[in-house]
């Protein structure tokens, strides 16, 4: 009797969990999918690099401080308004230009200074909603040797740490599937059975050639 009750709760809390958790992460699961499938296909439509737009301009600010050039970057960056990763820093041969590049999901920045005058050249590459989403897909936090090359903003470590939840959430759901399977009617078992190992045997060809 005791064993019955708890493995009802226990279904029950399951269920409960594989709902809410599967409406929970609904959005993050359709975009990681969509995403996906335009890295995996190169569809005419979602060809954003060669439906671009740049643009190009100069804007002066005011002189800095910073010797450092990822420190630089960064409040170059900060006085322009323009936030994103900052990539490819470097100096000119004499240290009198500093160029890097900032990105951010659909759009690129390639910024040129000249530090005696402090008049920035920005050639401004936008993409369309498809090369966002391509992003957002790729996204990730950078290693110990990246982080010193490169300044990531505070979004893009919110948005990869949603891959680890949903990552961790999607791990919990099949898990929750699992067990649901598993106490199922004897027919439900068998069909179940039949899809578990049809995806193994896959999965395993997959990984091993």
């Amino acid at each position: 009797m005791k064993y019955s009750r708890l493995r009802n709760n226990l279904i029950a809390w399951n269920r409960k969990i594989h709902i809410y958790l599967g409406l929970f992460l609904l959005l993050f699961i359709w975009l990681f999918g969509l995403s996906g499938l335009l890295l995996n296909h190169h569809w005419e439509f979602s060809n954003s690099w060669v439906k671009r737009k740049v643009v190009s301009y100069e804007k002066m600010i005011k002189p800095g401080k910073e010797k450092d050039g990822k420190n630089m970057a960064r409040e170059i960056a900060d006085k322009l308004n323009l936030s994103g990763n900052i990539v490819n820093v470097r100096y000119s041969a004499d240290s009198s230009v500093l160029d890097f590049i900032l990105t951010k999901p659909g759009t690129r920045y390639d910024l040129s200074t000249k530090l005696r005058t402090c008049r920035v050249t920005i050639k401004e590459t936008i993409l369309d909603q498809w090369a966002a989403i391509k992003a957002l897909h790729t996204m990730r936090n950078p290693t110990q040797k990246e982080m010193n090359d490169r300044h990531q903003p505070t979004l893009a470590y919110i948005w990869s740490f949603s891959i680890d939840v949903v990552s961790v959430g999607l791990i919990i759901i099949c898990l929750g599937g699992w067990y649901l399977w598993y106490q199922a009617e004897k027919k439900r078992f068998y069909l179940g059975l039949i899809s578990l190992t049809t995806g193994v045997i896959l999965a395993a060809y997959i990984l091993m050639f």
